[in-house]
């Protein structure tokens, strides 16, 4: 009996154990959270966005260290001005947003300029028609010659999934893989839901690893583990910066 209550007390942890105990779980909450956060990309690609609310944008963006930043064309380079020395999350320009139709050398154009502008990455919109006409070649041939103008600049395809059937969106992730793209995007958003389940489980199974997976339209933080339980390695949000903050709070408490 003695032995036991002996035991008992050793094994009593003192107040000072329980605080350490429980700021070692603190710090690991937050560092899941981000962890998660790192991941997320405010998308910042609406017309009415001007340079003055780009800024206070891309501070709530730093300050909250947000994996990217998705932006148009025109405020790529003023974006990347404003980054600056410090951590900056990574600007991310959305090509062809429309369904891809522009030409492929009006795409082309786009994705140089966007480049030379100081881009980290760039989003451009599969040719949605083409791929409704069956014209896998001319997919084909529009994917080769934007990796090849993107060069060492990460290139992103916009699936528009919602405007795809489930065998075209199949065929076109397995083109994209083949030529080495490195991101799938599964929808703006513009044209119905940025990240069906069902869409995003289609893309996860024809990808196989072979590439990253960014899914927008998460508004909830519970929405964002789902998303990332399905397959998404980015996810991207106009509201992202208040569904980091969230995270980040309830990690803390």
């Amino acid at each position: 009996m003695e032995v036991k209550t002996e035991n008992l007390q050793n094994s009593v942890i003192s107040p000072q154990e329980r605080r350490e105990f429980e700021e070692f779980k603190r710090q690991k909450r937050v560092a899941e959270a981000r962890s998660v956060i790192s991941r997320l990309e405010l998308s910042f690609d609406k017309p009415v966005h001007d340079r003055a609310a780009l800024r206070v944008a891309l501070n709530d963006a730093r300050r909250i260290r947000l994996g990217g930043i998705c932006v148009s064309p025109c405020m790529v380079r003023p974006c990347a001005q404003m980054c600056g020395e410090g951590f900056a999350p990574a600007i991310v320009a959305c090509l062809s947003v429309w369904g891809g139709t522009d030409t492929t050398d009006v795409k082309v154009k786009m994705v140089k300029r966007a480049v030379r502008d100081g881009v980290d990455a760039v989003e451009v919109t599969a040719p949605i028609p083409a791929i409704k006409e069956g014209n896998w070649t001319y997919v084909r041939r529009e994917l080769k010659k934007l990796s090849r103008a993107a060069k060492r600049t990460s290139l992103r395809l916009n699936l528009e999934a919602p405007l795809l059937t489930e065998s075209e969106l199949s065929r076109l992730c397995s083109i994209a893989c083949e030529i080495a793209i490195p991101c799938l995007r599964t929808a703006s958003g513009a044209f119905g839901s940025g990240a069906d389940e069902e869409d995003l489980a289609t893309i996860a199974t024809a990808v196989k690893e072979r590439a990253h997976i960014k899914a927008d339209g998460a508004d909830m933080p519970g929405r964002i583990a789902t998303l990332l339980d399905l397959g998404a390695t980015i996810i991207g949000s106009a509201d992202a910066v208040s569904l980091a903050q969230a995270i980040l709070s309830a990690a803390e408490s």
